[in-house]
């Protein structure tokens, strides 16, 4: 009570950490996802002091368990990296179509607009190129394609911040390096409620892409099954 009371945690909770929904509803953040998005924004600013942009050292990755409100995590940390000084995009990729859509659905409840989808790699350039379009909503697959299709672009220059959405699924493979090769001053967030670590790591494929740690970088935070049991967020087994 006392650490959350004081004035200027509360300010910032109902300034920062509060999403007024587009059907009028107050959401708050949980703390975990307040810290989660607090260790995001804290690693891009260090990373940019220190240009360690394009790095392993400018990323990382946040462990939480499936149902703990990821999506609205995520979203927060897109919002207000979008209007860190410097940062020019916030690319929100997500694995297949259906996860598209319903990202973008999730993202227009918590703020109508906020986010740009796309159907398809020119409208993705398209936004790319428009620098209204702050938060960017893509398929791993759509990104790729638009980097085999636009060698040089000067979008891989500018500061970017590209979170991923489930990380272990498809992007420990010559996506991720693609992208990774293509852009500059790029800095590589992963969301996981099931990460990859040495002991149950696949044998195939880039030997340095196997882990997420290898992949994203360090463990951000962690909120666990155990924990969203304990704290009756999810139902118990």
């Amino acid at each position: 009570a006392k650490t959350f009371f004081a004035k200027h945690t509360l300010l910032n909770i109902l300034t920062r950490y509060c999403v007024l929904t587009a059907d009028h509803m107050l959401l708050a953040m949980r703390p975990y996802q307040i810290v989660a998005t607090e260790q995001i924004l804290r690693r891009i600013e260090v990373a940019t002091n220190y240009k360690k942009w394009g790095t392993v050292d400018g990323g990382g990755y946040v462990w939480h368990t499936t149902g703990s409100g990821k999506t609205l995590t995520s979203f927060k940390t897109a919002q207000i990296a979008s209007k860190l000084p410097g940062v020019e995009k916030v690319l929100f990729v997500v694995d297949r179509k259906d996860l598209d859509f319903q990202t973008m659905q999730e993202y227009d409840r918590f703020q109508k607009g906020a986010a740009n989808s796309n159907t398809s790699t020119r409208i993705l350039k398209e936004q790319l190129e428009d620098p209204g379009a702050r938060i960017i909503i893509t398929t791993i697959q759509k990104l790729s394609t638009f980097i085999a299709a636009n060698k040089g672009h000067e979008i891989y220059q500018g500061q970017v911040v590209i979170i991923f959405d489930e990380c272990h699924r498809s992007q420990f493979g010559d996506m991720h390096t693609a992208i990774t090769k293509a852009f500059k001053r790029y800095h590589l967030f992963g969301f996981t409620g099931t990460p990859i670590f040495a002991a149950n790591s696949s044998t195939g494929g880039n030997p340095q892409l196997r882990t997420t740690e290898q992949a994203f970088g360090d463990k951000l935070h962690t909120y666990t099954i155990v924990d969203a049991i304990k704290d009756k967020n999810v139902l118990p087994f």
